[in-house]
């Protein structure tokens, strides 16, 4: 009896433990929601997640508020969001440095694939292979083809170790081209030169009208899907290089968050980043709507982490 007692009082425990999270899940949310953005105010990624929050809060009734958290490449925020009580009211708002590029570099004192749940994907920058109009190269065969037969191809990023300059990297290693990366102090100054002919390519975002007014050739994508801008634009994997820089803004909750949670959060979120009024507002910021489930960002977050990791380890860059 004492045992069928027991089983019983460990049935009726759980049972109750099934009830309450499903009862907070079905409450959810009652309070206001905080969406950490890992930079500082006025960049894309905060107006983006601003706006993905005023419409967000329409649709779940409770407010969302954005708080910037700057620091460490993004990782500072990362980390505290991470530690935070899993109840679905502290998010944030992150990208690929702090996602699977600089933790594939150095201990950055959180592991994405296991610390978070990645609810859902809204955005992301894609990066072109640019040249000057004015150069010589057509295709990034032909660029390819140059830096192998002893021209040294000199192209700028927005800085060091970044996903750019490790995709760069990538290709290298894969032909046996010169590609002798030049790092500037972001993607604006690279792109200026690039228009100057300081650099022979720049690896950046944001390339759409200097493309469609002249000033530069769009060689690829380092992206993993063809920039709908410029669809016959080939991505690395395209033109045959085991490469890729995937750009992602994604929303990620602490680990341990509530499954029906989760899943109301995604619902919400992609149905504000599916509206017109959202890719409207996206469209005058100059940055693409991409939406992705949170399974499929949890997968190339874990891809990419993975082989970012080994290019690391490569380079001699891991620790």
């Amino acid at each position: 009896m004492n045992i069928m007692r027991r089983i019983g009082m460990t049935i009726a425990a759980c049972t109750l433990i099934v009830q309450a999270h499903g009862a907070l899940a079905e409450d959810y949310p009652s309070r206001p929601i905080t969406i950490v953005v890992p930079y500082g105010a006025g960049g894309t990624t905060d107006i983006s997640a601003r706006q993905m929050a005023a419409m967000a809060e329409k649709v779940a009734g409770q407010p969302f508020v954005v708080e910037n958290q700057p620091g460490s490449s993004g990782t500072n925020a990362m980390r505290a969001v991470a530690a935070a009580k899993p109840d679905g009211y502290r998010l944030i708002a992150t990208t690929s440095s702090p996602s699977f590029v600089t933790p594939a570099l150095r201990p950055v004192g959180y592991d994405t694939t296991t610390d978070f749940i990645p609810i859902m994907n809204y955005s992301g920058p894609y990066h072109g292979v640019l040249v000057n109009a004015d150069a010589p190269y057509q295709t990034l065969d032909e660029l390819i083809s140059a830096a192998k037969s002893g021209t040294t191809v000199t192209y700028g990023t927005a800085g060091a170790m970044g996903g750019a300059h490790l995709a760069f990297t990538s290709v290298a290693n894969q032909t046996g081209a010169a590609l002798r990366h030049v790092p500037f102090d972001g993607a604006s100054a690279a792109t200026a030169a690039v228009l100057g002919k300081h650099v022979d390519v720049a690896l950046v975002p944001a390339y759409r009208d200097l493309v469609q007014d002249g000033k530069l050739r769009l060689l690829a994508v380092l992206d993993g899907t063809r920039d709908p801008d410029f669809p016959d634009v080939p991505t690395l994997k395209d033109a045959g290089y085991k490469a890729e820089f995937p750009s992602i803004v994604g929303i990620l909750a602490p680990a341990g968050t509530d499954g029906a949670i989760v899943a109301k959060l995604e619902k919400i979120f992609t149905d504000v980043a599916s509206s017109d009024e959202f890719k409207a507002f996206m469209t005058k910021l100059g940055q693409p709507v991409r939406v992705m489930s949170g399974e499929a960002l949890k997968a190339t977050i874990a891809e990419n982490l993975s082989a970012y990791r080994d290019l690391a380890k490569q380079m001699g860059q891991s620790k």
